[in-house]
Order: C-alpha cells, then structure tokens, then sequence
C-alpha cells in the first residue's frame, strides 16, 4: 500500500493517478496501477456470446418448426439491420479519432 511521507497518508493503489503519484500533493509514491482486464473476464464473455448465439439460433428454429417462418424471417432481419446499425457505428467512431 502506497505511502505519501508529505502528506502522510495511506493510498489504496486504484485511486492513484496513472504515473503512480501522490493525488494530492503529485509525489510518486508507487508503481503505477495494473487496469487491464483479467484474461477470465475474455473467457467468460467468449461463452456468454456463444451460449447466447446458440440459444438464438435454437428460438428461429422453433419458430419455423411451429409454423412461424415468418416471424424467423422478421427476427432476422432485426439482427441483421442492428448488427449493420452497430457496425456502421464503429466505423464512424473509428473515422473521428
């Protein structure tokens, strides 16, 4: 736990700065904070999206297999016209930096 001797306080190491400084008085008083994403955090989304994917995929069969092909159809091009919408999105935030 980062120590300031000026200001003589305890820092928890999240809330300092980037460059590991004292927030108050600007002396450094640690290593800079680790903020990167643990490696789990990418493995439990990776199967939230395929589960969730699956579990689409299993609702359009359904509904074609109870006679509703046309609400599948109207489904997926909601998909397609949000994935285009998400899409064309992050171009648009890419092209402005």
């Amino acid at each position: 736990m980062p120590w300031c001797e000026d200001c003589e306080k305890f820092w928890n190491p999240p809330s300092l700065p980037p460059d590991g400084s004292c927030p108050t008085c600007g002396a450094v008083i640690g290593d800079p904070p680790d903020t990167s994403i643990p490696w789990h955090f990418w493995i439990l989304m990776a199967v939230s999206v395929a589960y969730l994917g699956y579990r689409y995929l299993q609702g359009i069969g359904w509904l074609v297999s109870n006679n509703l092909a046309w609400a599948a159809v109207l489904v997926g091009i909601g998909t397609l016209s949000l994935l285009g919408w998400g899409v064309s999105r992050w171009i648009r935030s890419r092209d402005a930096k």
